[in-house]
């Protein structure tokens, strides 16, 4: 993907054409190390509790031999939402309980990039791994509004994602299956449901394509949910790292 501004999407593209490259570098993704590595975000306009909701992700991990979360949404550690490696699969799960809401039947090979997607709505709980659902269950999911956004662990010390990561969309609509598969190898199109500003539901779009060395990387939804990496301490901070995850402008 072509590296975004601090601007977002604001000049977005016309209806029905797909999101402008703007001026940077070529394609990165966040690598994390599986010690001390992670991020946080904004969640602004997120949806909220028991909402309908798509998270969508493109992941390459190293081992699927411990807990593992690539996203977390969560009010405290005892509500919320995370998605990533558990039991030797790929899972959602309600933090309450640590009940699995939706996991795939057997874990993806490691070391390659997978398509992981997450959707619900209002009834069922959909995962879907490259494209294809893999699993969908009706278990309720937590029912209090997170407020904090995780990404390569559950707090910054537990679950620690070793691996890399590209491509986080966090919407407030239930995407489709055929959504899913036609926008998961290039970003999101602006113009959806006849806006040619914000694309209608997404809230968060992070490409980790930033064309600087700093301790942020911006939301190119437009909602300003940038992410700051490691708290701004540089041993916790994921490396910004050139991405061959299978997407493109």
């Amino acid at each position: 993907m072509a590296a975004p501004t601090d601007a977002g999407i604001a000049d977005a593209a016309p209806s029905g054409e797909p999101l402008p490259p703007v001026d940077g570098g070529a394609g990165y993704a966040l690598s994390f190390d599986g010690v001390d590595d992670y991020a946080t975000a904004g969640n602004s306009g997120f949806t909220t509790a028991m909402g309908t909701t798509t998270i969508e992700m493109w992941v390459r991990f190293e081992s699927g031999g411990t807990d593992q979360d690539f996203i977390a949404l969560r009010l405290n550690l005892e509500s919320g939402l995370r998605i990533g490696i558990h039991a030797g699969t790929i899972a959602a799960r309600r933090i309450f309980g640590d009940r699995v809401l939706a996991a795939a039947p057997a874990l993806p090979p490691a070391n390659e990039w997978h398509h992981v997607a997450y959707t619900f709505d209002y009834t069922t709980n959909v995962l879907y791994v490259d494209g294809v659902q893999v699993d969908a269950e009706t278990t309720a999911p937590d029912d209090r509004t997170p407020n904090q956004v995780w990404l390569g662990s559950i707090d910054g010390v537990n679950s620690l994602f070793r691996g890399q990561m590209d491509e986080v969309r966090v919407w407030t609509v239930t995407r489709s299956a055929a959504e899913i598969r036609a926008d998961m190898k290039h970003g999101p199109v602006a113009g959806q449901n006849g806006s040619d500003a914000l694309i209608d539901g997404l809230v968060a779009y992070w490409t980790f394509d930033d064309d600087r060395s700093g301790g942020r990387s911006a939301d190119r939804s437009g909602h300003g949910n940038d992410v700051t990496l490691g708290d701004g301490v540089a041993q916790r901070m994921p490396a910004r790292v050139p991405s061959d995850a299978p997407v493109s402008d």
